[in-house]
């Protein structure tokens, strides 16, 4: 699921109905504001996470408009970070995962 912003309960019932869906999160999750978004990458498997940049928006927290306008794919830094963070792993461990998780999405 693209882009994802809403809250668990939305996508709980896709989780269980699609065994092969993965959940793209954005830099949204950097922003402490996005509860929702950020309570949902807590409660989802790390295995059926997926990150974007969806680029240009969502321009990372750590990231001000002073150095930059508009988001890319070299700040997914700050979104991996973030869901380490939230999942309470390494992002070595996290890296290594969402890198699986991605292969296995897009049969590569």
């Amino acid at each position: 699921m693209h882009c994802f912003t809403n809250s668990y309960p939305v996508i709980e019932p896709f989780l269980a109905e699609f065994p092969n869906l993965y959940v793209g999160f954005t830099a949204l999750i950097t922003y402490s504001r996005a509860t929702e978004a950020r309570n949902a990458v807590s409660r989802i498997p790390l295995n059926r996470i997926v990150l974007e940049t969806d680029a240009p928006y969502f321009l990372p927290r750590q990231v001000g408009k002073n150095v930059c306008q508009f988001s890319h794919p070299g700040m997914g830094i700050h979104t991996l970070r973030e869901l380490s963070l939230l999942k309470g792993e390494d992002m070595a461990t996290v890296l290594d995962t969402i890198r699986n998780n991605t292969k296995q999405l897009y049969g590569i």
